[in-house]
């Protein structure tokens, strides 16, 4: 029997890391670690995202006004994923490897899009998902994605059919479409969907399919009404301190949250900024970097230190309340009450000046 070992085989293959991350993740250097971010997210991986999420979003009237926020959320996960991959003790070539940023990032925009729809339109992402799997399990319709990534359904009745401009008419008004052809509205989805193909003269993309079928049922998109629990949103009292590392992850925000930010009292400033955290626990003030619009020089002012002093806390953020306590001087009690009154000046200012 021969003896185990637990070096690789002559099969395994190491998950290689995507050559223009070196720069960042080898960069010894806090700034220039910085610099090299936005040097990523500001060149051609900028257009992959906001290609991916146009092209998730843009076939939704209500979706498509939300497209660059979308994206700016999307920027984010892959700032905190890229940070997580510098900061991490792990391998960041190991099974957590980003082998093609490119795809991983476009990866991001379609689940980023897919929470934001199902968050926003509930009802008729339950319908798109349904329609989905309609499609996946008919052998008579071929469901598959294009060169262009757009997903199209079609049938082989199809390729025999004149261009008559009936998918066409299906799209541009499908009740009457199915008046006039006959089709029962009423009967089980799969049924309609086969009936609805064998009438089709053309591929049709998925989301303009989607359109079509909840229009022809009657399902509306409408935002979201009820909480997870099943109560009426409206009903909520509103929080009096709003998430702000949320509200930092939106780009039109961002520049006037950091306005007023700049406006709090030296100390509330700093008792909020070196303990704010997204998420996931990680530190906000290490992604805005990334945005363009704040920079470690705008940071460092803010915090009233000097851009040598920033880079040095970097790795630290965000610092927990007694290590705020020590920096400032004063007491752990005192620096929650900083950010208590930091949090409650913002809520107010963002309310009488909303973005």
């Amino acid at each position: 029997m021969s003896r185990m070992t637990s070096e690789p085989g002559p099969y395994y293959h190491r998950p290689l890391l995507d050559p223009q991350l070196q720069p960042f993740l080898e960069a010894t250097d806090e700034a220039i670690a910085a610099s090299e971010l936005d040097r990523l997210l500001a060149g051609p991986l900028a257009s992959v995202i906001l290609d991916s999420v146009r092209r998730e979003l843009g076939g939704s009237f209500r979706g498509a006004e939300h497209i660059e926020d979308v994206a700016a959320d999307v920027r984010f996960r892959l700032v905190r994923k890229l940070m997580w991959l510098r900061t991490s003790d792990r391998d960041p070539a190991g099974e957590n490897a980003i082998a093609n940023l490119s795809a991983y990032a476009a990866v991001t925009a379609e689940r980023a899009c897919y929470a934001f729809l199902r968050r926003q339109f509930p009802e008729r992402t339950r319908f798109r998902n349904r329609v989905r799997y309609v499609l996946s399990h008919q052998k008579s319709i071929r469901f598959e994605a294009g060169p262009d990534n757009v997903w199209r359904a079609s049938s082989a009745v199809m390729r025999n059919a004149p261009a008559g401009g009936s998918t066409v008419k299906f799209i541009e008004d499908p009740v009457q479409w199915l008046h006039e052809r006959r089709v029962d509205s009423s009967q089980p989805l799969p049924g309609l969907v086969t009936a609805v193909f064998l009438q089709l003269d053309r591929p049709i993309e998925f989301d303009r399919l989607v359109n079509a079928l909840a229009a022809a049922l009657g399902i509306v998109e409408t935002g979201p009404s009820r909480t997870a629990d099943g109560d009426d949103a409206r009903n909520e009292p509103a929080d009096p301190a709003p998430a702000i590392a949320e509200v930092l992850e939106q780009r039109e925000s961002l520049e006037a949250v950091w306005r007023e930010i700049e406006q709090l009292p030296a100390r509330q400033r700093a008792a909020l900024l070196l303990n704010l955290r997204d998420p996931e626990g990680g530190a906000v003030l290490q992604m805005l970097p990334a945005t363009g619009v704040v920079s470690l020089a705008s940071i460092a002012a803010a915090l009233e230190i000097s851009k040598e002093e920033l880079v040095e806390l970097w790795q630290r953020l965000p610092l927990d309340d007694l290590c705020i306590a020590e920096q400032l001087g004063i007491t752990r009690q005192q620096v929650i009450n900083l950010r208590k009154s930091a949090r409650a000046r913002l809520a107010r200012r963002l309310r009488e000046n909303p973005s």
